[in-house]
């Protein structure tokens, strides 16, 4: 697969692909939180504390909010995040990283969205009340017109030159980044967990 026609599910190997945790309720997210706090990887999320897990909920709301915009539908369900191509500093956030490459040909075009840079910015962008976690909206924002834009995979593909967006990761990952160092899949097909939870039982 080229660099730009495939996408990278990671994940957590003991929970297994595809999920996403703003489907579970508010206890089993609490016991989630409890559990992986103070695990030793490359950045624990969940140290964070209750601001991490109010930003996690209100950002992937409103993803499904541009998902509704863009479409005019609402998904299946949540979406479970990827990335274009490979950026495996992400395997940092996981105890024991696992990760799938999917090809982009697998998916319907309202199956796959993308978002440079990835959807933490839609707390400023949609001036939320939730804590501002990770990627902070930059002075000039608005001079910028991917921010705040859902793309499809065809769209993507004439952004990412016409946008300045493949330059804005090259800047970013000479700097030694994170955010900013890739462009955020989302993958809306919620079949793909019982798909995978029927072949590896």
């Amino acid at each position: 697969m080229g660099a730009l026609d495939y996408i990278t599910h990671y994940f957590e190997r003991d929970y297994g692909p595809y999920l996403n945790m703003c489907d579970l309720s508010a206890s089993e997210i609490q016991e989630l939180a409890d559990r992986e706090k103070g695990t030793a990887v490359g950045y624990n999320r969940f140290d964070i504390g209750e601001d991490f897990i109010r930003w996690r909920k209100e950002a992937d709301d409103l993803l499904i909010r541009s998902y509704i915009k863009k479409f005019g539908f609402a998904p299946a369900g949540r979406p479970f995040f990827s990335l274009l191509g490979t950026f495996d500093k992400t395997c940092g956030l996981y105890r024991n990283p696992e990760k799938i490459e999917l090809p982009v040909s697998d998916f319907e075009e309202s199956e796959l969205t993308f978002m440079y840079p990835d959807h933490a910015h839609l707390i400023g962008y949609y001036e939320s009340d939730a804590p501002s976690l990770f990627y902070n909206l930059p002075k000039n924002w608005e001079q910028k017109e991917y921010f705040g834009k859902l793309f499809t995979y065809s769209e993507l593909l004439k952004a990412l030159e016409t946008m300045g967006i493949s330059d804005m990761i090259e800047r970013h990952r000479n700097a030694d980044g994170w955010a900013g160092c890739y462009v955020e899949a989302h993958i809306w097909n919620r079949d793909l967990r019982n798909r995978w939870m029927e072949k590896n039982g």
